[in-house]
């Protein structure tokens, strides 16, 4: 991996734990950042690896999975430019639990955890204002996570849709129909079916596998 430190400084504060901190303070994290670059197909890193690194994606589009004990595949979520992953495990010595392979050509910020651990000594005051907003990050995440399990089918595939349109009427899915359900947490016949009920209601048509436009995106509102 190769250091581009200046090119790809914003990829990093794009991070929230790593945004509020200031410039001086950021310079020193900047350093510690390495660039890697994968085509598509290939393993960002496997369940099972060793160190706590935080990933940004800067370009291109990575996706997180699991497998059950079946071997079927659970897709988490799907990364994009801006998105990032391992921040929770960045202070752990904790295996990695999930797989994160790229679905096109990607550029990928990784910061090592352990030089992170090492600058945060050297500069108290950075430690104190990332672990006050790691602690705000997971109240967040609960509070998240109690409201996605009370949500209706219904409205999780209205706000996932209105999501992924980025404000057009009409878009292509980034990823399969499949992982789209797993993400969403249904079954493929579950999203087909109330992707079906919608197009009745006249509120989004369908075109091909991946292609989605929406017709009526205040009730797609309503309904998110």
């Amino acid at each position: 991996m190769k250091n581009n430190n200046k090119k790809f400084t914003s990829c990093l504060f794009k991070v929230p734990i790593f945004s509020h901190l200031t410039e001086e303070e950021q310079k020193g994290i900047v350093k510690l950042v390495r660039v890697k670059k994968l085509k598509k197909g290939e393993t960002l890193y496997n369940a099972g690896d060793h160190g706590s690194f935080l990933y940004v994606v800067h370009e291109g589009k990575v996706k997180i999975s699991r497998y059950t004990e079946e071997g079927n595949e659970q897709v988490l979520r799907v990364l994009s430019t801006g998105d990032f992953a391992g921040e929770q495990a960045l202070f752990t010595n904790n295996l990695a639990s999930d797989f994160a392979i790229t679905l096109e050509d990607s550029m990928v910020c990784v910061l090592d955890g352990a030089e992170l651990k090492k600058h945060m000594l050297e500069k108290p005051e950075i430690s104190v204002r990332i672990i006050s907003e790691l602690s705000k990050r997971l109240s967040e995440s609960e509070t998240k996570l109690e409201s996605y399990n009370l949500d209706s089918v219904g409205k999780r595939v209205a706000q996932s849709i209105i999501k992924h349109s980025e404000g057009n009427d009409t878009f292509e899915l980034p990823i399969s129909k499949l992982d789209w359900a797993s993400i969403l947490g249904m079954s493929n016949e579950t999203l087909s079916r109330k992707l079906s009920q919608f197009k009745k209601s006249g509120l989004i048509d369908l075109k091909g596998q991946r292609e989605i436009i929406i017709l009526d995106k205040d009730k797609l509102n309503e309904i998110s």
